[in-house]
């Protein structure tokens, strides 16, 4: 420990005199050193002034102002000494710099697990001995477990990020619903013959293999059936039907609407849903369309033809509908349906018809169709919700193109389907994209606006959107990075920063999939690179501060770069653990959500966090100690950095001493080192603010001001009441599917959702179910052993097919009838409710089987007391269903439900299920949770009234309702997100309390540390629900993971508070000056880690960006003035301890708990 000029390296025991590798120790009988002639800044002790009174009548020197202690040498009573030690008393003696105003502990000689007889810690000590060797030894291991890491998923094979398909919970009654079906379907399927099932053929191209959607929205108020919208729809359209090669690429019709099958040479497209139909019709009678309209004016007229138009269109149930209906009304009647027939049977959609020449008369009349429930089918699809006889004018229509599988040279739909699709991809994007997209080009039109998607090239447009929204996280990490740069002064160090934040993530994920086993790595865990970068960025200011503010700790903590790393080890390391730990406890309070995708998200979170604070503390700590050694002065060699990073030693004899060096040498001659300007401003400027009357008085005013409207906007959060978004409000697709959710009518052509009402198939068996562990096992499907396909059980099927079809109430024969079916069921093109029934082309099918047992009835038993149709004995069922796989009935659309509506393993039918469309719900949209709840309760009731008809008779009571798409269940995901929101919220401010009682030991700081947390969250919740937000699945997510984001900043705070000493006031200027600038620095680099994200497409990003740049604003705002006002006004004094005369004072710092060292005050170790 001398003056740089005059050392060359150091031990403990040793001083080695300049100009030479090896020299004599110069010490005297108490092994202190002696001051070398003509060479200034012998190593300094602080102790009082010679010759003054007694200790028990002086003053404590720790008493004093530290302006009033001497740098004197050592006290030496040999007498051979004397002139020495009276030379060195005798100096006139430098002032301690001002910025110093606490006692600096020195460290006792005291070796432990952890540390040397010095008090330094061993891993910094070898970090200083071999920083190179530390800095690679740390990549290594990490670059190791990567490269590890894509071992493990390399072999696992396919894409890392765990399927969707599961993201629920999945011992939720609704989620074992939608599981037992659909595994029954796969255990069935799979088990079903393969060779028979290979054998199948379909008719070509008559399945629906993809679709494009076409949404068009007029520009003027004549809308879109004016003549100059009507021909901008037909220009979109015959970019399809014009081309010569359509054909080979649409559905084809095979049957005509009786049933009969059309030549494969006469085959034609199945026309498209769309408008063009009504508007270019082959012919339209004027005259015919006035009448029917006046008819339909008529009120009574019009309620006549909707409770007699079943039997009048249909011939169903006549005999009860026409009771009490006279002859002339039932005559009149069937006139106005045959005149409406005159103008419907025209709507063809053969290409090359002219427009209609009064659109705004065809427009009205659909208008009238509207009212009619068997007729508005054939309407609602091309209308908007807004139509109507009063204002027959839609803003809105849409129309829908289908292309047809199997396509030739393939015999089956589901044959090499993605191939199939390629082909129908290509075709439209060599044929037909260049032309889509010119039409859609805004501006196009000055009358339409113009939109489509595609299920083929959708998934294109979402990568393109991904990798847009991808660039936005390497803007983050850009923007974090030169931040670093700038603050840290050092492109080295900032590089080295962003490779640790980097490394951070595949060390955890190595952790989490290869030790830990987890196996269900949602998508959702790809943000954590945003939060790593705003809390790893964090860390380094922590520890770069910490030091800065070495420099100015004292010659002992400067005594060399040993003492100084292990002090700002301790000190960063410390303050760093307990944020860290109490941010990864906030994550992990995920864990208790039933949905894996949230628990995983947590517990990596947590994970990322842990390794970024390892390798602050290891790769970052290394880096330090070469941008001390390499970066942070001048070369003083000829050839800059000649010198190894790794030695101790060096060739240079002109190298100039090392900061550390410098910084003892001014602590000797009395130089101030200057404070950052930052740090300077917290510690007067800031703190004085906080401290004086009127600025708490401000804050308070302000604070109040604010939050008392923040939680009243709290109280006004609600669930979603809209279709939830996937991407914002002004992309093109998200436009377009806004508008069919929010500005169509359910119409029969739309696809609505399909639910089941299945027999035979029980609950999953859930034994042994980890999601987390086994992400694709959900349970092990089970059949009910007492379930029979009787014919008994097939009457009583067939009675429920057509009560679910017509609307009867159970035991009635009288058309909606139901209410029930009536709310919940979709009604078709017919008229009549959306049901489909695999039993009437699969006893359709028997009859015909006259080959096997040469009965003119075939395989169907024919009893009229059970069934007018007659049903399939058990001892014929085999024989029958294997025929019906075989050899599909001519009916495809019949032949693809039997596929989806019958578990008939090759050996048994194992299960058979009824299938409705619903009339609120569809396959796209997601719905509020209370709508589709209603939709729920109201299918669960109806499924009660189906058991209680059909359950007996099928051996098997208990139906199982569901449906595919997962709606019911995302309801209760909805659920769960919300009632998470609270809860974690609730548990991340427990646990941040907790952490801050064990890290602070003061309920009071504990306290006032969760009551700024709890003003963040409040904060937060307030704002994005001034700015329109409501509870969805995205704003639940986020406020449960809210905790985690807010307690950085306060408790960096607090636990400089605690552990600085004096009164309130200089515990407050203390704490400032600690880490008001660290503190500072985050808060910006998270604020630029997120604004990034406020650009992107994908909804949930733009979102978390918005909250994370929130959260952190008002996370630093309440920390810094909220917390700290109420530690200025309430907080505790902390005197030091006295623990006897023996023991003198000691303090206890921050880093006491690393490295088993005793830190004791200068007193204590003179003595």
């Amino acid at each position: 420990p001398f003056h740089p000029a005059g050392v060359r390296s150091l031990d403990k025991d040793t001083m080695f005199m300049p100009g030479s590798s090896f020299g004599q120790p110069m010490v005297d009988q108490f092994g202190q050193p002696y001051p070398v002639a003509g060479q200034p800044g012998l190593y300094p002790q602080l102790m009082p002034q010679p010759n003054v009174p007694s200790p028990a009548s002086q003053e404590k020197a720790e008493d004093k102002p530290i302006e009033d202690l001497q740098i004197v040498g050592p006290e030496t009573p040999s007498a051979n000494n004397a002139a020495a030690a009276n030379g060195a008393a005798d100096r006139s003696a430098p002032k301690m710099p001002s910025t110093m105003q606490n006692d600096h502990p020195i460290i006792s000689q005291k070796s432990g697990m952890f540390s040397d007889d010095e008090g330094n810690l061993k891993i910094v000590n070898f970090a200083v001995r071999r920083p190179c060797c530390s800095c690679c030894s740390v990549i290594l291991i990490c670059l190791i477990m990567t490269i590890l890491l894509g071992a493990i998923l390399g072999g696992d094979g396919g894409l890392p990020i765990t399927d969707g398909q599961h993201q629920y919970d999945v011992f939720d009654t609704r989620s074992k619903a939608y599981d037992s079906y659909r595994l029954a379907l796969e255990r069935t399927d799979n088990d079903r013959d393969e060779l028979k099932k290979a054998g199948q053929i379909e008719p070509r191209q008559a399945n629906t293999i993809d679709i494009v959607y076409w949404i068009y929205e007029a520009e003027k108020d004549g809308g879109m059936f004016s003549a100059d919208a009507l021909d901008d729809i037909k220009a979109a359209e015959d970019i399809y039907l014009a081309h010569p090669d359509w054909k080979d690429y649409c559905v084809l019709e095979h049957f005509t609407p009786e049933g009969e099958k059309i030549p494969d040479a006469d085959v034609q497209c199945v026309k498209p849903l769309s408008s063009m139909t009504i508007f270019y019709p082959d012919a339209f009678d004027e005259a015919v369309a006035d009448q029917v309209m006046e008819e339909l004016a008529n009120e009574d007229t019009r309620n006549l033809y909707i409770s007699i138009a079943p039997c009048v269109e249909k011939n169903i149930a006549c005999p009860s509908l026409l009771d009490g209906v006279t002859g002339a009304d039932e005559n009149r009647t069937r006139a106005l349906s045959e005149s409406i027939d005159t103008i419907t049977s025209q709507w063809t959609g053969r290409l090359g018809n002219p427009k209609v020449s009064d659109p705004v008369k065809m427009a009205k009349f659909c208008a009238y169709m509207k009212l009619l429930p068997t007729r508005s089918p054939l309407v609602d699809f091309y209308f908007d919700k807004e139509f109507s006889i009063e204002n027959p004018v839609s803003m809105f229509t849409r129309s829908v193109f289908r292309f047809g599988a199997p396509r030739e040279g393939y015999q089956r739909e589901n044959q090499d389907k993605g191939d199939q699709e390629a082909e129908v991809k290509k075709f439209v994007k060599d044929e037909l994209l260049s032309d889509m997209d010119d039409v859609a080009n805004k501006g196009k039109s000055d009358d339409t606006n113009t939109f489509y998607f595609m299920t083929a090239i959708i998934f294109d447009i979402f990568v393109a959107i991904l990798i847009r929204d991808t660039i936005s996280a390497v803007v983050s990490v850009l923007l974090v990075f030169y931040y670093l740069w700038y603050m840290l002064g050092s492109l080295f160090l900032a590089s080295t920063g962003m490779l640790q934040i980097l490394l951070s993530i595949p060390c955890a994920w190595f952790l989490f999939r290869g030790i830990f086993q987890i196996q269900y790595f949602a998508g959702l865990n790809m943000l954590t690179i945003f939060i790593v970068a705003a809390i790893g960025a964090d860390d380094i200011f922590v520890f770069m501060d910490a030091y800065k503010q070495s420099a100015h700790a004292g010659p002992e903590v400067n005594r060399n770069l040993q003492t100084r790393l292990s002090w700002v080890w301790r000190k960063a390391g410390l303050a760093m653990a307990i944020t860290s730990a109490t941010t990864c406890s906030a994550f992990l309070c995920t864990c208790v959500s039933p949905i894996a995708q949230t628990r995983s998200f947590g517990i990596f979170a947590a994970l990322v966090i842990l390794w970024d604070y390892i390798l602050v503390m290891s790769l970052f700590c290394t880096s330090v100690v070469i941008y001390h050694n390499r970066f942070e002065r001048e070369p003083a060699c000829a050839i800059p950095y000649c010198c190894g990073c790794c030695t101790q030693g060096c060739s240079c004899d002109n190298q100039k001493p090392t900061p550390t060096e410098m910084n003892l040498s001014s602590f000797h001659d009395g130089i101030e080192i200057g404070m950052d300007k930052i740090t300077k401003f917290f510690r007067t400027t800031f703190t004085d603010f906080i401290l004086s009357l009127k600025g708490r008085v401000i804050i308070l005013i302000v604070v109040l001001a604010w939050l008392i409207p923040a939680i009243i906007y709290v109280a006004k959060l609600e669930p979603t009441k809209t279709a939830e978004q996937f991407l914002a409000d002004d992309h093109p697709l998200q436009y377009s599917i806004t508008i069919l959710n929010e500005e169509f009518p359910s119409s029969a052509e739309d696809p609505g959702l399909r639910t089941f009402f299945a027999w035979g198939i029980d609950t999953l068996d859930q034994g042994g179910v980890n999601q987390l562990m086994d992400d694709e096992n959900v349970g092990e499907v089970r059949f009910k052993e007492d379930f029979t396909f009787s014919p008994q059980c097939q009457k009583k099927l067939v009675d429920a097919c057509d009560m679910l079809q017509f609307g009867y109430m159970p035991g009635s024969q009288v058309p909606d009838a139901n209410p029930l079916i009536r709310e919940l069921v979709k009604r078709n093109e017919d008229g009549f409710f959306s049901t489909k029934c695999f039993l009437h082309s699969f006893h359709k099918h028997a009859e015909t089987m006259h080959n096997v047992t040469g009965s003119t009835s075939g395989l169907l038993d024919i009893d009229r007391s059970m069934s007018s149709n007659g049903t399939v004995s058990l001892a014929n069922m085999r024989t029958a269903m294997d025929a019906y796989f075989e050899d599909p009935p001519q009916q495809v659309e019949d032949w693809a439900m039997v596929l989806e509506n019958v578990g008939f393993d090759g050996r048994e039918v194992k299960w058979v299920s009824l299938e409705v469309e619903c009339a609120t719900l569809d396959q796209w949209s997601t719905l509020p949770e209370d709508t589709v709840r209603d939709v729920y309760e109201g299918m669960l009731d109806l499924a009660r009234e189906l058991d209680a008809f059909v359950g007996d008779a099928c051996g098997a009571e208990g139906v199982l309702m569901t449906d595919q798409e997962q709606k019911f269940v995302f309801m209760n995901n909805q659920r769960i997100y919300r009632t998470s929101a609270i809860s974690g919220a609730v548990i991340g401010v427990a646990i941040a309390f907790v952490v801050l009682c064990l890290a602070t030991r003061s309920l009071l700081l504990s306290f006032l540390s969760t009551l700024s947390i709890l003003c963040t969250i409040m904060s937060v919740i307030g704002v994005v629900t001034m700015i329109g937000w409501t509870l969805g699945t995205v704003e639940a997510i986020l406020i449960s993971i809210l905790a985690g984001f807010s307690v950085d900043y306060v408790v960096h705070l607090a636990h400089a508070y605690a552990t600085a000493y004096g009164e309130a006031h200089e515990r407050l200027r203390s704490a400032f000056a600690e880490m008001g600038t660290p503190v500072l620095s985050g808060m910006i680099t998270s604020v630029l880690a997120s604004l990034p994200l406020f650009a992107c497409q994908i909804v949930f990003f733009a979102k978390f960006g918005t909250f994370l740049c929130f959260t952190i604003l008002f996370s630093w705002l309440f920390a810094n003035f909220g917390f700290m006002a109420l530690l200025a006004t309430l907080g505790p004094a902390k005197p030091k301890d006295t623990d006897g005369e023996d023991q003198g004072r000691k303090e206890q710092t921050a880093g006491a708990s690393f490295g088993s060292v005793e830190m004791t005050t200068v007193t204590n170790q003179m003595e």
